[in-house]
């Protein structure tokens, strides 16, 4: 098992949440339907449900891979010798 680097202090919220991407998501769909794209409301409905579905595994992988444990934090500066 390889050990994980110290997070920087610095770095920016790594996190969309679920609300901002369904958000978007449906702005999308607003504004290409404007622009002549014929979707049914079935359609806006199923692709809106997808990204019901999808959204949070996305938000899942990514928070995964730039969250820590306190508990693994902790080890990390310990060994560091702080």
């Amino acid at each position: 098992m390889s050990t994980p680097t110290i997070p920087s202090s610095d770095a920016s919220e790594p996190l969309l949440s679920v609300g901002s991407i369904t958000a978007g998501v449906t702005a999308l769909i607003a504004v290409v339907t404007a622009f002549g794209l014929d979707l049914s409301a079935d359609q806006q409905t199923a692709i809106l449900g997808v990204v019901a579905v999808v959204a949070p595994l996305v938000v899942s992988l990514v928070g995964r891979r730039r969250v820590y444990a306190p508990a693994t934090v902790s080890r990390l500066l310990a060994v560091r010798g702080r």
